[in-house]
C-alpha cells in the first residue's frame, strides 16, 4: 500500500517505526523543563512534582528511543528522508537536546532519586552523550541542507534554529558540571565556551534567514504556526547560560574574569536577552491566535514546540527576576508558568489520544 493511502488502521508497528517522527523528542524536552521551569516559584510542591516529571520525561525517552533506533538501524531510507527534508531534518536534534535537559534535572532534582555524587555522574554522562550528539547530528543535518537543491524560502520556519543553536544548552549544563566536577574541569569549558559562540552567533545568521520567510513569504501552513515559538528559546537560554557563567566566574577562576569586572554586564546581557525571548514570547501569542482565527489550528505533534520554549522563557524570567526583584518580571514570570502548566497539561492530554487514534502515528512526510 502506498503511505500516501494509509489509515490509522492500517498502521501496524513496522510502519510506525519506518515513519517514526524525531520530532517526537520535543516532548521529552517539553516535559523535562517543567520541573526547572517551577524552581522558581519557592513553592514546597517543587519537589514533588519533580517526583513526577522527571521520572515521566525519562520513561518517555526510553520509550522513543526504542523506535528511533530501529528505524535508524532497520529503514535507513526512511532515515535518509527525514535528513533530507527541509524542515523534519531540523528535529533530528531534539534527541540530543532531550539528554542536556535531563541532565539538567539532575543537577538540579538528583538529590531526590540518588546521592548527589551519583547524580554529577549521571548527568555528566548525559552531558557527554548529548553534547557529542548535536554537533554530529547539527554537521550532518547541515551537509544535508547544504546540498539540497530544493530548499525554498517557503520551507523556512524557526525550527531552523534547533540544530544550530542547540549547542547553547551545552553551556548551561557544563558551567555548572565545571564547578562540581573540577577533574574534568578542562574539557567541560573548552566545549561549553566554545559552543556558546558558535550558537550564539549561528542564532543570528540562521534567525535572520527563518525571519526573511515570515517578512517576504508570509506564515507558514497552520500545522507549522507553533515553531514560531521556537524562537523564544535562542534568547531565552543565552540569558540562562550566562547566568551559569557568572556563577561560576564568582566562585572559580577563569580567564582573568572577577565577579567583581564581570557580574555587571553579565546582569545586563541577562536582561537584554530576556527582553528579546519575552518579546517573541508575546509575538508568537499573536501570531498563534490570528492563525488560528484565519485559518485555524488543527492539533500536530507541532504542538510541543509550544512547551519547551515557554518552559525555557519560565526559567530566564525567574533569573530575571532574581538579579532585578522588579515585582514586574515576578508577576510575568508567574504569568508564564500558568501558561506553561496549561498548555503542556492540553499537549500532553491530546498527545494520548493522538496516540490512541494512531493518527499521531501517521507518516508526517
Amino acid at each position: 500500500m502506498n503511505d500516501s493511502a494509509l489509515s490509522p488502521n492500517d498502521l501496524t508497528a513496522t510502519l510506525a517505526t519506518r515513519h517514526f517522527n524525531p520530532a517526537w523528542f520535543a516532548a521529552v524536552m517539553g516535559t523535562a523543563v517543567l520541573p526547572l521551569a517551577l524552581s522558581f516559584t519557592g513553592a514546597d510542591w517543587t519537589a514533588a512534582a519533580a517526583r513526577v516529571f522527571v521520572p515521566l520525561a525519562g520513561l518517555m525517552f526510553l520509550i522513543f528511543l526504542v523506535p528511533w533506533s530501529l528505524k535508524m538501524m532497520l529503514h535507513p531510507q526512511d532515515s535518509a528522508r527525514d535528513f533530507n527534508h527541509p524542515v523534519a531534518s531540523s528535529f533530528l536534534p531534539t534527541m540530543p537536546i532531550a539528554l542536556l535537559i535531563l541532565a539538567l534535572d539532575l543537577l538540579k532534582f538528583g538529590h531526590l532519586f540518588m546521592a548527589v555524587e551519583t547524580a554529577h555522574t549521571f548527568a555528566f554522562g548525559l552531558w557527554i552523550g548529548g553534547t557529542v550528539g548535536i554537533y554530529l547530528l547539527g554537521f550532518v543535518v547541515l551537509i544535508h541542507v547544504f546540498r539540497n537543491q530544493g530548499i525554498q524560502l517557503e520551507h523556512a520556519n524557526f525550527g531552523w534554529l534547533i540544530p544550530p543553536v542547540s549547542k547553547l544548552l551545552i553551556p548551561v549544563a557544563g558551567f555548572e558540571l565545571a564547578g562540581h566536577l573540577p577533574q574534568h574541569r578542562d574539557i567541560i569549558l573548552s566545549l561549553s565556551l566554545a559552543s556558546f559562540g558558535i550558537g550564539f552567533f549561528l542564532f543570528l545568521f540562521v534567525g535572520a534567514a527563518a525571519f526573511q520567510r515570515y517578512l517576504f513569504r508570509g506564515l507558514p501552513a497552520q500545522k507549522f504556526a507553533p515553531t514560531f515559538f521556537i524562537g523564544i528559546a535562542p534568547p531565552a537560554i543565552l540569558s540562562v547560560a550566562m547566568a551559569k557563567l557568572s556563577h561560576y566566574v564568582g566562585h572559580h577562576e577563569l580567564l582573568g574574569l572577577t565577579a567583581e569586572n564581570f557580574t555587571p554586564l553579565a546582569k545586563l546581557f541577562i536582561m537584554m536577552t530576556w527582553g528579546l525571548a519575552a518579546w517573541w514570547f508575546v509575538m508568537g501569542l499573536v501570531l498563534t491566535v490570528y492563525t488560528k482565527r484565519k485559518q485555524g489550528l488543527p492539533f500536530a505533534l507541532s504542538w510541543w514546540a509550544f512547551t519547551f520554549p515557554t518552559g525555557a522563557l519560565a526559567i530566564s524570567s525567574g533569573i530575571a527576576w532574581q538579579i532585578s526583584q522588579f515585582s514586574a518580571l515576578r508577576l510575568f514570570y508567574n504569568g508564564v508558568v500558568f501558561f506553561l502548566l496549561i498548555v503542556w497539561l492540553v499537549v500532553f492530554v491530546r498527545t494520548i489520544a493522538g496516540v490512541v487514534s494512531r493518527r499521531l502515528l501517521m507518516p508526517a512526510h
